[in-house]
């Protein structure tokens, strides 16, 4: 009988990278999925460039990227992640207050999956991480 079966990966194992220099992002986007993914939360691009370049591949299924933040923007880490080439790896959106064409249209010459702009409910980060996490 127990030959037959077949475990399930815990979804849980599956990691979302938050990163965003605002409290109040990543707690509400944790509150979402806390219960259905393993959150990462980096407060700065610096630190999520060190978490993504330390991590097995495909631990991290989804990342949620800030575009304004101290240190490193999320411009440089784009950046960094179109030189290892991680966008056909690792679906990354972006998270921004920034709504003017420049920087709408800045960031669709990345391969992102979507745009999310401040201020933003749960339901559109579950729609924008529903598109990533397939």
């Amino acid at each position: 009988m127990g030959e037959n079966l077949v475990l399930m990966p815990d979804v849980r194992e599956q990691t979302i990278l938050v990163v965003d220099d605002s409290n109040i992002t990543r707690s509400l986007i944790e509150r979402v999925y806390k219960d259905q993914y393993k959150i990462l939360m980096a407060s700065n691009g610096r630190e999520a460039i060190d978490i993504v370049d330390t991590m097995p591949e495909g631990v991290i299924v989804a990342i949620l990227l800030d575009l304004n933040m101290p240190d490193l923007d999320g411009f440089a880490v784009l950046d960094h992640f179109k030189e290892k080439d991680l966008f056909n790896k690792i679906p990354v959106s972006i998270i921004t207050g920034d709504s003017t064409k420049e920087t709408i249209n800045r960031c669709l010459s990345y391969n992102i999956v979507d745009i999310l702009i401040k201020p933003f409910s749960g339901f559109d980060i579950e729609r924008v991480v529903a598109k990533m996490v397939k």
